[in-house]
């Protein structure tokens, strides 16, 4: 009887063993400003990243501008959220971002 011999060239490697490591843990940020009013430094702790860089943020559309400061703004102070009103435009919500992070 003639036993069966893999084709290592056809078939796919074994996928590796699944496991959790601690060594991937979702990814946090925090933030540290400076309330000059107060004399204090605010530290805001961030559960994710709404964006990866400043290039990211140079070609989103302005609703996603939005969307990345009202994401901010749900964990900021009131002192330092940043103004998305519909007369503000495209690059000062950019740049209120980028001023904050």
């Amino acid at each position: 009887m003639k036993q069966h011999v893999p084709n290592k060239e056809n078939e796919a490697p074994d996928p590796p063993p699944h496991y959790v490591s601690s060594l991937h843990k979702p990814v946090r940020v925090a933030l540290q400003n400076e309330d000059i009013a107060e004399n204090a430094i605010v530290i805001t702790a961030l559960d994710n990243i709404p964006f990866c860089c400043h290039e990211d943020l140079v070609t989103m559309s302005r609703e996603k501008l939005v969307d990345v400061a009202m994401a901010l703004n749900a964990k900021l102070p009131a002192v330092l959220a940043i103004d998305v009103s519909h007369t503000r435009p495209e690059n000062f919500i950019r740049s209120s971002i980028e001023y904050i992070v």
